[in-house]
This record gives structure tokens, sequence and C-alpha cells, in this order.
């Protein structure tokens, strides 16, 4: 395989599990990028808009419509900052931990799907290679990172 052909096929693998992922959340309400946000306030807890947009390389302003979006929706509540009343801190709902638990079986399940013709071995040297070319470039933060780590 020539390395024109890796490309292609890492980019059509890529296009194709984004648009799995998609379906996948759609029936729950979701976009991609909500989930992503949903998620990232997960691992973080309560947190301030401004770190989640750093953390989500997120322009703030638009993150800070993807949160009001998440809010109406009753997923997140959003609350001025007591010590600059100019800033937002973000929390899931209950509801909000329901979703993003039902978001993440969902894409497991669309995962499993995707990479079923691999048996266990097979997916563990998948994922360390996938993390090999990951980690330098930063796609995911690191491996420590729970939402990046692998879960074996």
């Amino acid at each position: 395989m020539t390395t024109t052909e890796l490309s292609t096929l890492l980019a059509g693998l890529g296009r194709e599990v984004t648009a799995r992922v998609r379906r996948a959340i759609r029936p729950l309400g979701l976009g991609a990028q909500q989930y992503l946000v949903l998620s990232q306030i997960g691992e973080f807890g309560q947190t301030s808009q401004a770190e989640l947009a750093v953390a989500l390389g997120l322009d703030p302003s638009n993150l800070a419509t993807i949160a009001g979006d998440l809010v109406a929706l009753g997923l997140v509540d959003r609350a001025r900052t007591p010590a600059d009343r100019r800033r937002y801190t973000v929390r899931l709902t209950r509801t909000g931990e329901r979703a993003l638990a039902k978001a993440d079986n969902a894409i497991t399940a669309t995962e499993r799907d995707l990479l079923g013709t691999l048996n266990d071995r097979q997916m563990r040297q998948l994922r360390a290679l996938l993390r090999r070319i990951a980690d330098p470039i930063d796609l995911c933060p690191s491996a420590d990172d729970p939402t990046c780590a692998d879960n074996e």
C-alpha cells in the first residue's frame, strides 16, 4: 500500500466514523459539537466556559452558543461566577448526565459495529497504533486523559 492509499483509507474511515457517530447521537437530539461539549463537561465537572473553550479548541463565542443550546435542552446548568460576574460556569444536569450516558452507549455500539471484524488482540493493537499517531500531534490530549485512554 502506498502512502497515498493509506491517506485515502484513513480519510475515508474518518468520514465514515464521523457519519456513523452523528447518526448514532441524532436520535438523542444532539449534534456532534453538542456531544463534544457535553462530554468535556462530564469529564471536567463544573467548569468555566472559558476553560471549556480552551480545552476543546473552540472560539469562546461559539462555545457560548453551544452551551446556550445545551442549557435550552435542559442538559447543562450555566451560572455567573460570583467572583467575576462577566464569566460563566457550566455543569451537567441530571438530564445531561443521562443524555451523555446514552450518547456514549450509542457511540460504543457504533464502534463495535464498525470494528466487529477485529478480534480483541487486533482491537488492542489498532488502539495502540492509533495512540502512537495521535499523541504527538495532540489529536487527543494524552493517553492519560480518560476520554482518550484505553478503557480495557
